[in-house]
């Protein structure tokens, strides 16, 4: 399915009955990140998989700021009538779903999100180099977003009101402590440890995280 978004023709694919579950995808990723997740998920929700800009099969450019993807899912909501619907966001999606909990409280009636840092602390030394190598070799804008503007300050986490799962994995790039910091920052947050879990191994095409979102999110 199609919507235009901003002056941007965006994909998403809808499936199933019951409340609307929005699924928000990574940098370098694309809604098919979540295609194990998807039919299990649409026996319970109504839910959304939306290619952010310039990703899988929507159109445009990857976009040049993180304010433009959240001004585009902001959009989409309003467009197709889901506000108020449960979110499940990785990494830069959880990122672009916290943006929009702190600034609309309503927006979202629970979130989950994976894999996400808040500012440059949040992630350890070698990430910097994947990442660097993808800015500044290839010139991929995902990674330069990534590494220049990720970040949420103190003031704009202790405005999200919307009751929060922060999920990260034992092995992840992003530091297990960050996320933990930051969990106890929003008001209605809570950390969730993967154990043994890379960045990508519990949520990308994987059922890992399954029982936890339809659960936290009934």
């Amino acid at each position: 399915m199609i919507e235009k978004v901003n002056g941007v023709k965006l994909y998403y694919h809808k499936l199933g009955k019951g409340e609307p579950l929005l699924l928000l995808h990574g940098h370098h990723l694309d809604g098919g990140m979540f295609d194990k997740l998807v039919s299990p998920l649409s026996l319970y929700y109504t839910v959304y998989i939306l290619d952010m800009r310039g990703h899988g099969l929507s159109e445009g450019e990857i976009a040049e700021h993180y304010q433009t993807e959240a001004e585009d899912v902001y959009s989409f909501i309003k467009q197709v009538g889901i506000e108020g619907c449960y979110c499940f966001g990785f990494d830069a999606g959880g990122l672009v779903a916290m943006m929009l909990a702190s600034d609309y409280p309503h927006l979202f009636k629970k979130m989950v999100v994976a894999g996400v840092f808040v500012n440059g602390a949040g992630i350890r030394p070698y990430h910097y180099l994947t990442e660097g190598f993808h800015r500044f070799l290839k010139l991929d804008r995902d990674s330069r977003v990534e590494l220049t503007e990720s970040f949420i300050s103190e003031d704009k986490l202790k405005e999200i009101q919307t009751p929060t799962l922060c999920v990260v994995g034992e092995k992840d790039w992003v530091k297990v402590e960050h996320v933990r910091w930051y969990s106890q920052l929003i008001p209605n947050g809570r950390l969730i440890l993967m154990p043994r879990q890379t960045h990508n191994s519990y949520a990308v095409k994987s059922l890992k995280l399954l029982d936890l979102i339809k659960d936290f999110c009934k």
